[in-house]
């Protein structure tokens, strides 16, 4: 039974670490110390695990706690690997445990009470006459193992969004902006930081005018960069993503999302046929499809564009309008076809 609980805790806390917390605990170094030291994902979940367990040996060696309560002995282990992995969304600007100051000891005190009691009874619990993997003894552990683990997954830093923006500051730490954009790309949890880091990505791989609006998307134009309180980053350093911003290789295209994301169309396109030869193949997807809105939505054009694949689209899209009176399933119907278009966000988003 002590061997499985054991076998049981390594798996899971190596695993914990190693696959769900990696870039949580990569932040959390990476301002703790300034940013002179790098987190090895697979070296830390190694060491934590090894240092937790030797914990859990010395609280065994002093409970001598072997029997239905053993897996007791794994508290404080537990205990400490959920305040690591609990430090808030604003960590860098309040690099503290929070309440966990106050309740960490106090969860150690009544720990340590109930470790006494349990101890106390041990002699007098009924002999162990079953032994195994399907002994009562093994799975009255094996349970109280599985709710400190829940417990952990619950009380821990467990935030989607918060989680998706330290692996794409992790990926883009190391160059690897594709990568980064995968990151929560099937989600529709979103924050002006995320955009931050996405169009950035974007911006690096030459797509922001191509892919922008495939992403959910809050805060307008001011979540295109950086302002270091609402929309900030921990890891990857925002100066540098200010200067690529406004460098001439991404300015025209910043400059031109912008305009988009205010559904300033007509500041667009006077900035557009500037920096884009509206006749070319390369015009990113979602300069067409403004193009193609404001041509819809001006009755005295400043430009000429058509393309007719996505006025056949815009029809479509319009048609689904029509005919689906309902609000809520409209809104609905539109998402699932249409809301990887600039159309949808200028129809349906907020600014």
């Amino acid at each position: 039974m002590r061997v499985m609980c054991a076998v049981v805790f390594f798996i899971f806390t190596f695993c914990y670490l190693y696959f769900y917390q990696a870039d949580v605990l990569a932040m959390a170094q990476h301002v703790l110390s300034g940013g002179k030291t790098h987190y090895n994902p697979f070296v830390g979940a190694v060491l934590i695990t090894i240092v937790l367990f030797l914990l859990q040996l010395l609280v065994y060696a002093i409970t001598r706690l072997y029997k239905r309560a053993h897996a007791l002995t794994y508290f404080p282990s537990l205990l400490a690997l959920l305040v690591l992995t609990s430090v808030g969304c604003d960590f860098d600007q309040s690099p503290h445990l929070g309440f966990w100051v106050w309740l960490g000891p106090c969860l150690l005190l009544l720990f340590g009470w109930v470790a006494w009691n349990m101890y106390q009874y041990q002699p007098y619990e009924p002999k162990i006459t079953e032994l195994g993997i399907f002994s009562k003894i093994m799975w009255t552990n094996m349970l109280t193992l599985f709710i400190m683990f829940l417990m952990v997954g619950l009380l821990s830093n467990h935030n989607d969004v918060f989680h998706y923006r330290m692996r794409m500051e992790n990926l883009m730490s190391k160059g690897e902006f594709g990568k980064a954009l995968e990151v929560g790309k099937r989600s529709l949890e979103t924050d002006s930081s995320l955009v931050m880091l996405r169009a950035f990505a974007l911006a690096q791989e030459g797509k922001l005018g191509e892919q922008l609006f495939e992403y959910p998307i809050v805060g307008g134009s001011e979540a295109l960069r950086p302002d270091g309180v609402t929309t900030r980053s921990f890891m990857y350093p925002q100066l540098e993503i200010l200067r690529f911003a406004s460098s001439a290789k991404a300015a025209d295209d910043y400059r031109l999302c912008a305009y988009l994301l205010e559904k300033d169309l007509n500041r667009f396109v006077a900035s557009v046929v500037k920096c884009y030869n509206l006749e070319s193949g390369d015009l990113p997807k979602h300069y067409r499809e403004a193009l193609t809105l404001y041509m819809h939505k001006s009755p005295q054009p400043l430009v000429h564009f058509v393309d007719e694949v996505l006025e056949a689209d815009y029809a479509d899209m319009r048609k689904l309008e029509r005919n689906t009176p309902h609000d809520v399933m409209r809104y609905n119907a539109l998402h699932d076809a249409y809301s990887n278009t600039y159309w949808y966000y200028f129809k349906y988003a907020k600014n």
